[in-house]
């Protein structure tokens, strides 16, 4: 005799990229599964960890294309990651401060409401043309989640690591155009992107780099007050920081 099996509520969820999904709230399970990453401290378990459960999480209807979390641009990870953890454990989330004013920098509890993540640079486009010079021009796509974790485990983009951007940038151009053709880029080996994108200029660089630091993301402004009167003030934004 089999035993009882116990019914998951279903929730559905409007990404930021505009896909609607329907999901369900982790398990014990799976829970279990986040939690032994978390312990590790390791950042690749903790981005491998997250793409299993939310894998796991979201529900395919039949006949419809199947969602998958490594083809997502992280935006939407994010958003689904805190949308399936506020439905799994609750709304309020613990964090710690360290108060660098204090002797021995001591660690200040809060609590975050996470419904107040806000989106910053909500403006999406599932692309972005941007003119290199006045008639050669590229247009770029968001990376997506897998392309981002083959460069770095945390699972986030940014322009802070510049060999991370430069080896990003072929990844996401679809197409290079000028004034007569359109040249889309799966079109061309690998070897010959590399080639176009390592001719360009610092100035080109920074115009593309603009591009990844204009991508969404949810971003909540923390603010603490120590009780020896210092007030704390950090950003947390990305997974790394969410992921607790």
């Amino acid at each position: 005799m089999a035993l009882p099996k116990i019914g998951v509520p279903q929730y559905q969820l409007e990404l930021i990229s505009g896909r609607r999904i329907e999901y369900r709230p982790f398990t014990v399970k799976e829970e279990k599964i986040l939690l032994m990453a978390n312990e590790s401290k390791d950042q690749k378990n903790i981005s491998n960890a997250i793409r299993t459960v939310l894998n796991q999480c979201i529900i395919h209807q039949e006949g419809q294309p199947r969602t998958v979390v490594e083809d997502l641009p992280m935006f939407d990870v994010e958003q689904l990651f805190l949308n399936i953890r506020m439905k799994s454990v609750g709304e309020m989330s613990d964090f710690n401060v360290v108060c660098e004013d204090c002797e021995g920098s001591p660690t200040v509890k809060t609590r975050v409401d996470l419904n107040k993540v806000r989106v910053e640079n909500s403006g999406y486009g599932k692309s972005e043309k941007i003119m290199l010079t006045s008639d050669i021009g590229v247009e770029m796509m968001y990376p997506p989640f897998k392309s981002l974790l083959e460069l770095n485990p945390r699972g986030e983009a940014g322009s802070d690591d510049p060999l991370m951007a430069l080896e990003m940038i072929p990844k996401c151009i679809l197409t290079i155009y000028d004034e007569k053709q359109v040249y889309q880029a799966k079109d061309f080996s690998k070897r010959e992107i590399d080639d176009f994108v390592e001719s360009l200029t610092q100035e080109h660089l920074k115009k593309l780099n603009e591009f990844f630091e204009r991508m969404p993301r949810l971003v909540y402004d923390l603010k603490v007050e120590c009780p020896c009167g210092q007030v704390m003030e950090k950003k947390l934004q990305g997974i790394s920081d969410f992921f607790t």
